[in-house]
């Protein structure tokens, strides 16, 4: 089949397959589409570590902001981002002197003034934030005990929509070093505290399984026009092919009289 013929054939092909897109997709496209644009927009802010018993402050901060933003982002009801003070949107606002070096910089739960005005200030809809507010040490029983505590905010109303307070703890002896220890015990308080803030019933991500598409005949004809004028349009193509214009293929000799 030349050239000539070939695109218009092409065309149609496109057509008619987008024509036979189920009815289906075309929903669970337009489901995940409202899904995305009703998700709230959630700000996890660092979790503060400020005693200086706690080894590896640091290390266990991380554990815990990312447990929380994990199980946020699990829900599938957040647009989730984690607060950090590199974030181009923060550093134009401390660079307009609207955040100032206290706001940028922790402890962050001390109170709510300073989550909320960042909320407000980048647009968020909720807080998350969150710290540790004991630790303690069994040398003996080679065991570490922390309690942690952590709320959900409003930034619209400056409300404190849930606030949670759990302990945890890590194993009793062993070989680890403390600040293993202090981290399974960060680990085991974090997973308590996401469960109360975000629980599992609350979780909006699994999608419900589909159910099965039925084919009946009904269906089936309903696209049987599309596939008739795709058949006359490959007809039309080899016609053309056959019957134009020095490509196509030469009829037999007439016969000698």
């Amino acid at each position: 089949m030349n050239s000539r013929c070939a695109q218009p054939l092409l065309a149609l092909v496109s057509i008619v397959s987008a024509l036979t897109v189920g009815p289906a997709a075309i929903a669970q496209a337009e489901k995940g589409n409202l899904a995305r644009a009703t998700k709230q927009l959630l700000l996890v802010l660092p979790v503060d570590v400020t005693s200086a018993s706690v080894p590896g402050a640091q290390e266990v901060s991380s554990l815990l902001t990312d447990v929380l933003a994990s199980r946020a982002i699990v829900s599938n009801a957040y647009s989730v981002t984690q607060f950090y003070k590199a974030q181009p949107t923060i550093v134009r606002l401390h660079n307009d002197q609207q955040l100032t070096d206290a706001d940028v910089t922790p402890p962050f739960a001390e109170d709510n003034r300073k989550a909320l005005k960042i909320g407000k200030l980048v647009g968020y809809d909720k807080v998350l934030l969150g710290s540790v507010d004991d630790y303690e040490w069994d040398d003996a029983a080679k065991q570490a005990r922390m309690t942690v505590s952590a709320r959900m905010l409003e930034v619209a109303t400056g409300k404190v929509l849930k606030n949670v307070v759990k302990s945890g703890v890590s194993g009793k002896g062993g070989t680890a070093k403390e600040e293993e220890k202090a981290l399974e015990a960060a680990r085991e308080v974090g997973g308590a505290i996401v469960s109360e803030l975000i629980p599992v019933t609350a979780v909006s991500g699994a999608a419900p399984t589909p159910a099965p598409i039925a084919h009946t005949p009904r269906k089936k004809s309903s696209n049987a026009w599309l596939w008739g004028l795709l058949a006359v349009g490959l007809g039309l193509g080899i016609g053309l092919s056959g019957g134009g214009g020095g490509g196509g293929i030469e009829g037999p000799p007439s016969p000698p009289h």
